[in-house]
């Protein structure tokens, strides 16, 4: 046996005791494969670990720590044999003990993981397996996965406790995946200066309160231009005003990345308003940096009804300074604010 892949990659494992089944090296590899081969991060617990084989090469291939729970002694030595083997004895931990106690001790201790190996002997009742799948579920960070090895197929994968499955069979070995199933309560985040809020932008809040389950509208504090009228809080309280009849729009005040804010909020969709190409352009340019700075960040283009594709907060703000009519431009609701606010003012901002 060797680790397949990673920075180990070659590392041949130390035998195991007489009586230990470990994982084949193309029932690993095959796996890995299914689970994305390579990892950025993230934590390992290797139940029934054995050799360890499977959390090791978890190590080898990125993850950044793993527990290793194995009850024989002899066979824990060879666990940490073989992390010394691949010069990652530094970031795993090996526990000698019995898989069902150890588990509630550590869920007791509030232990999460990003993947979770089960490898019981095959001679353990797939009922136990199960009982053991319903604790596990509450060790496991949201988006981790649990990889069950299993003499025979887990019997009602489909009604595994909010738990969905995938299973494959090698040979006389099947590995059932299982991910939690859980309800994802998407936010978007409108983001903006909002100096005033227009039709146009509650046009685009609107259309997306309907497609996400939440949209937090962001009002910006560090708005890059010399001056404001009003101050972030008061352009906060003129949207709230106008976004008050939707149930699942919030309102919020934001500085710095958007980035930032978007991961405080738990959100990963960003929503843009698009009136002609030219806007595209700098978006365009915006959402690759945003994509680059938070990788599970998505951008989603709303482009603007045809009516309200000539308007803009800086069109506003001077038809209001010179005392023009602005009706139909902002929403009514906060149409006399905006006359009082803006009227007579050198729009120079």
């Amino acid at each position: 046996m060797r680790i397949i892949a990673g920075t180990a990659r070659g590392v041949r494992l130390a035998p195991v005791p007489e009586g230990v089944r470990p994982t084949s090296d193309r029932v690993r590899e095959s796996v890995f494969n299914s689970l994305g081969q390579f990892f950025d991060g993230g934590t390992v617990l290797d139940l029934y670990a054995g050799s360890g084989a499977l959390g090791i090469e978890a190590l080898s291939r990125g993850c950044e720590s793993a527990v290793f729970v194995e009850r024989d002694r002899r066979v824990a030595a060879v666990i940490r044999e073989n992390l010394r083997k691949a010069r990652l004895e530094g970031r795993g931990e090996i526990i000698v003990g019995d898989v069902e106690n150890t588990v509630e001790s550590l869920l007791s201790g509030g232990k999460q993981f990003n993947l979770i190996f089960a490898d019981p002997p095959y001679r353990i009742a797939a009922t136990e397996v199960g009982e053991i799948l319903l604790r596990l579920r509450s060790a496991l960070f949201s988006g981790g996965r649990i990889v069950v090895e299993s003499g025979s197929p887990i019997a009602d994968i489909e009604n595994m406790a909010d738990m969905r499955g995938v299973e494959r069979r090698f040979g006389g070995t099947f590995v059932t995946v299982f991910e939690k199933d859980e309800e994802i309560v998407e936010t978007a985040v409108c983001p903006g200066s909002f100096d005033p809020l227009t039709v146009g932008h509650l046009d685009v809040i609107e259309r997306a309160s309907r497609l996400f389950e939440h949209v937090v509208v962001a009002v910006g504090r560090n708005v890059r231009k010399d001056a404001t009228r009003l101050s972030a809080e008061e352009r906060a309280a003129l949207v709230e005003r106008a976004v008050s009849d939707f149930d699942n729009v919030s309102v919020e005040m934001m500085s710095g990345l958007l980035v930032d804010f978007a991961r405080e909020q738990g959100a990963r969709v960003v929503i843009k308003g698009l009136r002609a190409i030219s806007d595209f352009e700098s978006e365009f340019v915006q959402a690759q940096m945003n994509r680059r700075l938070y990788p599970e960040f998505e951008t989603v283009f709303i482009m603007s009804d045809a009516e309200h594709s000539f308007l803009s907060s800086s069109l506003v703000r001077e038809i209001a300074a010179h005392d023009g009519e602005v009706r139909g431009l902002v929403p009514d609701t906060i149409l006399e604010s905006v006359r009082q606010i803006y009227a007579g003012m050198d729009d120079r901002i």
